[in-house]
């Protein structure tokens, strides 16, 4: 089976790219380096089964191309984003044009070449601020920041092509993600407390630190992934990716500092400042994965301390040296 991957040399797309070679699969895999980078893959870079080529997905010509000299692509996985609340702030055009008309190249080629499944990763920032929680599928999109304008976008987009042209896709809207796949970013939340505590710095949270979020693990959204491509009778279909489980911001930089201390004998300080514009700060926030779990049969497997004992024990390394 062969799969092409957008934004194959990111921190999901990565960790995705992998799991499908150990699973028998021929990869093409597709990203713009902006902030991937397929050194993460290097260890791979004698199977034939794998194809990274470095491309934007906004130049359809070189879309259609890929996908052409392919012979044949069973499904894509379509990844690449700009992602977050503060890239998309910083690049309001980019995150345009990648997010929403790049999922449109991503469609125009999957239906030029009756490609057998799109699989998106959206995310929970389509929601705003919840009406009620845990936050169903069903539940009203009212996104409070242009990174989840720009996803709810790229679902209507998904959407119009399954009821218009019988596209099969499926869509995920992952919670926060975190975790070592087969590498960090370290601007996240977890990562950064985790950055900031080993540094001897002050933990920075942004408002009282009481908002909550759904974390899950990157390995786990890695599994959801897979599962969506095997599954039978799911086209159209939307499935949240989380724990289902509220964690707050401060219950977070706790578990950090708590790790730090036994790793290293510093206890953080915690600074908190200013909310940031288009955050979502309810307490309580978190999605509902009975549809998933129902439908796909998934169970998150990564508890939180784990990951970010994971998460403590791969920058301590990097400090230190092999």
């Amino acid at each position: 089976m062969s799969v092409l991957v957008t934004g194959g040399a990111g921190y999901i797309g990565s960790a995705l790219v992998s799991e499908l070679l150990d699973n028998g699969y021929e990869v093409i895999s597709i990203d713009d380096l902006s902030r991937g980078d397929y050194r993460h893959l290097e260890d791979r870079a004698n199977d034939s089964r794998l194809k990274p080529i470095v491309g934007d997905i906004c130049d359809i010509v070189k879309l259609e191309k890929i996908v052409k000299e392919a012979k044949h692509v069973d499904a894509i996985f379509h990844l690449a984003a700009v992602p977050g609340l503060k890239l998309c702030q910083a690049n309001p055009l980019k995150a345009i044009m990648t997010n929403i008309c790049g999922t449109y190249n991503v469609l125009e080629v999957a239906k030029k070449f009756k490609i057998d499944k799109v699989i998106f990763t959206s995310s929970a920032a389509v929601y705003g601020d919840p009406l009620k929680v845990p936050l169903e599928e069903t539940h009203p999109k009212r996104p409070k920041n242009l990174y989840g304008i720009t996803k709810l976008a790229a679902e209507l987009l998904l959407i119009n092509y399954y009821q218009e042209h019988n596209l099969p896709i499926v869509i995920l809207r992952l919670g926060n993600v975190y975790g070592l796949g087969l590498f960090t970013y370290w601007e996240s939340v977890i990562p950064k407390f985790v950055r900031q505590a080993l540094s001897g710095e002050a933990l920075t949270i942004f408002g009282t630190g009481e908002q909550t979020r759904d974390f899950i693990h990157v390995q786990d959204v890695v599994k959801a992934l897979k599962l969506a491509l095997d599954a039978e009778d799911v086209a159209g279909e939307i499935f949240n990716v989380g724990t289902g489980e509220p964690v707050s911001v401060n219950t977070v930089a706790e578990m950090v500092s708590k790790i730090a201390e036994e790793e290293l004998n510093i206890r953080p300080e915690i600074t908190y400042l200013k909310p940031r514009k288009g955050d979502i700060l309810t307490p309580g926030f978190c999605l509902c994965v009975d549809k998933i779990k129902k439908r796909l049969k998934f169970k998150p497997t990564w508890h939180l301390e784990a990951g970010i004992r994971q998460l403590v024990k791969h920058f301590l390394s990097l400090r230190t040296g092999p």
